[in-house]
């Protein structure tokens, strides 16, 4: 039945806008407790970084409950949430969400839903739970997507039949019920059948078509199981639609027959026109209804896939779109001016695309289009067009600028267009929250890379129980004498069979996920170790300079920390300088305090990287770092007349300011007598000496090394 199919698709539509809703807050979730390895130290400071998410995932909290299960949440509380299942369930490491609970925090006890991952310490033992509460009222929201022509009603229910959230669209019985067998009996009583069959279908978690009586009037309904939570929670979407708006719908088809029944016989050939004539404009009227999307008027996700499933594509180009921080348009703007703009990216999506090629809309700012081009440099053209174009609106509705986001995935086999799309949208993760990238394709991810990092995040924590990163020294010499004057530590990773893991596979990694903080921590510890060491054996100290990341910059006991760590091993600061790069004073409004706090602990400063890409002169005066490290790009400029002129400026700023200039990555002689006439303080690079072992670094320092 063509009304049943339409019935089927508007329902599978909903349930794949609920399904990407629970999977982004998971995945958030699940990402942001892997930077979590300490819960009593680390909460306080961590839920500060947590308040941005708050409002990005419209939670109404995040918060974090300890081992005793008393929680620290982003709006301020501090409260004990022992008995809660969620909590209970955690802590034997099962992750879920909760079916609709009265929030016990704070003065407003509304309805809420809880988001609750487990907390893993260093040692993987579960240290505490990490929850995001989420209002009831938003899933209302969420499944209150007009359909059939305003008189839809889409509903979630777990798997008890208690109702989770109930579309606007419904009667006031309906909205007032609390379950849907109860519910179905109130008015289907003596009729068993009907609930037994529902209560068979979500026991199975199988789809299922019905339909059921609510005074004297018939309703049609379709549930679709959604993702499964765990094997013990499973939650359904159910769409219901009264049967006179279906028959309403086939009442023009009905009449037409009716009366090409009774003259058949005389206008036969022109009845059957007739009759073709207003079916064909009646399935056109239910598929607008099924298939189009209410805010543009164009096609949603079941239109692309029946019309995906019409054609007869080769080898194509998927791609899923989205606007980076498209809320700050609704924030600043209004809603009214949202819609606006998602109807013009519609308008300018439509006029990129050829004949033959399909979009969509998924929800909000998601669109969904393919692209029929040869290869990737035409379709890299044709997305370079429409980025220009999209990012055009912006001065034209005067509203913020946009930054389109782009995942390409390429195939020919064409069956399951949801999975194409999830595998697009893992593309589109690669450059989520940079500015740098418009689009990547899903080849870049490269499945291999990805699997291969799952492993080295996996290995993270046998690796520095184990001892597996090891620290080596690249030593700073004296352009003039070439006397050693300290080295830089720098991490490597040599597994238990002996194998060397470059730092460009793993730090990058780290610093995603939040490792870095902890690598951080273990080298300069090791380094205070080793200096310990030199000391007890009566060798000369020189400063080792360690590298501090963005990350550990924001947790707020950072220089306490180190100093304590310090303290521990009975070392003077001066020997274990740090390092910060140039992007991490980027976007970082207590990094002039931060430098402050360090200063005062007794800690020397470098300003890692100078000159690749984030300079700015100016901020040299307001950071006062006792040394900037040239990056090897400004280095690379000597022998250029331009590039020297700057070079040379730069260091005699640096120098009136009273800064030391170090030069790293310096490969000739040639770069190293002009460092010599700029008056560079040290230099580093393997024109002295690659970065050795520590065996090889300690031999380095009998040789070079100034008498003391």
């Amino acid at each position: 039945m063509e009304v049943q199919k339409n019935l089927k698709d508007v329902t599978a539509q909903n349930a794949l806008t609920v399904t990407q809703e629970l999977t982004d807050k998971f995945n958030l979730l699940n990402s942001l407790s892997n930077g979590i390895t300490d819960v009593s130290n680390d909460s306080e400071e961590y839920i500060q970084y947590l308040k941005v998410y708050t409002d990005t995932y419209r939670f109404k909290r995040i918060g974090i409950i300890d081992r005793q299960g008393i929680t620290t949440t982003t709006d301020g509380y501090r409260q004990d949430l022992s008995f809660r299942d969620f909590y209970q369930d955690g802590m034997k490491g099962i992750s879920g969400i909760t079916n609709n609970i009265t929030d016990a925090v704070g003065d407003v006890h509304e309805s809420i839903n809880v988001f609750s991952v487990p907390i893993y310490n260093a040692q993987n033992e579960i240290d505490g739970v990490l929850y995001a509460t989420y209002c009831t009222e938003n899933f209302s929201e969420l499944v209150s997507i007009p359909s059939f022509d305003n008189l839809g009603i889409s509903c979630i229910i777990n798997q008890d039949a208690d109702f989770i959230a109930i579309s606007d669209t419904a009667p006031d019985d309906l909205r007032n019920a609390v379950n849907l067998m109860d519910y179905l009996r109130q008015y289907n009583e003596g009729h068993e059948t009907t609930i037994s069959v529902v209560r068979q279908h979500m026991d199975d978690a199988s789809e299922h078509v019905g339909s059921y009586t609510n005074q004297d009037q018939r309703y049609y309904y379709c549930m679709v199981p959604l993702h499964n939570l765990r094997s013990d929670r499973q939650w359904f979407l159910l769409t219901i639609v009264p049967e006179q708006v279906l028959w309403n719908m086939a009442k023009p088809i009905n009449f037409y027959v009716t009366r090409l029944m009774l003259i058949i016989f005389a206008i036969s050939a022109c009845s059957i026109i007739l009759f073709l004539y207003f079916y064909r404009k009646q399935k056109k009227e239910l598929l607008e209804l099924a298939y189009s999307d209410s805010l543009t008027g164009g096609d949603n996700f079941a239109a692309f896939q029946e019309k995906l499933a019409r054609n007869n594509y080769g080898r194509i180009y998927y791609v899923a779109l989205d606007m980076q921080n498209f809320k700050i348009i609704n924030t600043t703007c209004g809603v009214t001016k949202g819609d606006e703009t998602l109807r013009e990216i519609w308008k300018v999506l439509c006029n990129n695309l050829h004949s033959n090629e399909l979009c969509a809309r998924i929800n909000a700012d998601r669109f969904f289009f393919l692209v029929c081009e040869p290869d990737k440099p035409s379709v890299e053209v044709r997305l370079n067009k429409l980025n220009s174009d999209l990012e055009a609106i912006s001065s034209r509705l005067n509203i913020p600028r946009l930054f389109p986001l782009m995942g390409i995935y390429e195939t020919s086999d064409h069956k399951d267009p949801e999975q194409i799309y999830g595998k697009a949208i893992q593309a589109k993760s690669l450059i989520k929250g940079l500015r740098t990238r418009h689009y990547a394709f899903y080849d870049d991810l490269d499945i291999d890379q990805i699997s291969e990092n799952h492993k080295i995040e996996d290995d993270f924590e046998s690796g520095i129980q184990n001892k597996e990163f090891q620290v080596w020294y690249q030593p700073k010499v004296d352009p003039y004498t070439g006397n050693l004057l300290g080295a830089e530590a720098l991490i490597r990773w040599i597994k238990q069979d002996g194998s060397l893991l470059p730092p460009g596979k793993f730090i990058p990694l780290f610093e995603k996920n939040g490792n870095i903080a902890a690598l951080d921590e273990y080298v300069f510890r090791a380094v205070c170790e080793q200096q310990q060491k030199w000391q007890h054996d009566g060798i000369p100290l020189y400063p080792i300079s360690v590298n501090i990341s963005r990350i550990s910059l924001y947790f707020g006991d950072i220089v306490q920390k180190y100093k304590d760590i310090i303290d521990s091993y009975h070392l003077d600061a001066r020997y274990l300088p740090l390092e910060i790069t140039e992007s991490a004073t980027v976007n970082n409004s207590e990094i002039s305090s931060l430098i402050d706090q360090f200063h005062n602990a007794g800690f020397t400063l470098l300003l890692d990287d100078f000159g690749s890409g984030y300079s700015s002169l100016s901020s040299l005066n307001v950071m006062h770092f006792d040394t900037i490290k040239l990056d090897k790009s400004l280095i690379d400029y000597i022998g250029d007349s331009n590039g020297e002129k700057l070079l040379h400026s730069i260091t005699h700023l640096a120098q009136s300011l009273g800064m030391n200039i170090t030069a790293e990555g310096v490969e000739t002689a040639k770069q190293v007598e002009f460092l010599k006439v700029e008056h560079c303080t040290d230099i580093q690079g393997y024109y002295f000496s690659k970065p050795l072992p520590v065996e090889q670094f300690v031999q380095f320092m009998k040789e070079h090394g100034e008498a003391r």
